[in-house]
């Protein structure tokens, strides 16, 4: 059995743990070293010879194994910057392989926006509306819910509570879509500030697919 879970055997009776008589193996994340062996065996595969410059590949690998040790992350950052470098008729170089990581984590915020309940992504365009008001400046709750009540009115979704709403800004902090901190106000109680991070172009690419989105429904 093979499992990502490292709990898994908790939730099994007693008497089915015992018949299986576990011996637990946990895999390490691939290295730097193990991620290059692949990536040459995929271009040697996939690629021209002389298609990549040197060093692309250790850079890839690490990379990769600085964030996550996945080899499939790493062979789709190797994909990516081909496809730029055949754009760009030109070789895969280490500028390339910058570019593609900037595209791929673009590519994945955009994903994870497109894909959430659209609840969430009302309060992603308020909070991006309401942060584009204040001019850089953070953005308190009252500000952000304020924009999401307007936003709701505009496209006819049902608004979701003061409280409710801070939950959905609770579930945009933890996917990293904006950065939140509580600060005291003495007796006056305390306030959430809501930053963004992200820069003008994705904003922008999030705000487009935020609208598509209500006007496709």
């Amino acid at each position: 059995m093979v499992s990502n879970r490292l709990n898994w055997p908790d939730h099994l009776d007693p008497r089915v743990k015992s018949f299986l008589k576990l011996n637990e193996l946990v895999l390490k994340p691939y290295d730097a070293l193990d991620l290059q062996h692949i990536l040459r065996i995929r271009v040697e595969k996939a690629l021209h010879e002389g298609a990549v410059e040197p060093g692309v590949i250790e850079k890839i690998a690490a990379l990769a194994s600085q964030d996550h040790g996945d080899a499939r992350q790493a062979v789709g950052l190797l994909g990516k910057s081909a496809y730029l470098a055949e754009k760009a008729a030109s070789k895969i170089s280490l500028a390339i392989v910058d570019e593609a990581a900037t595209e791929l984590g673009r590519d994945r915020y955009l994903t994870l926006l497109r894909s959430a309940p659209i609840q969430l992504q009302a309060a992603m365009g308020a909070v991006i509306e309401a942060a584009r008001r204040s001019k850089g400046m953070p953005v308190g709750t009252g500000e952000a819910y304020d924009a999401y009540k307007a936003f709701c009115d505009r496209t006819g979704l049902r608004s979701v509570t003061g409280r409710a709403f801070a939950d959905l800004l609770a579930e945009l902090d933890m996917y990293s879509l904006v950065r939140s901190r509580v600060l005291s106000r003495g007796r006056y109680g305390r306030t959430r500030e809501i930053l963004l991070d992200l820069s003008e172009e994705l904003l922008q690419r999030m705000d487009s697919a935020i609208r598509m989105s209500f006007q496709t429904r």
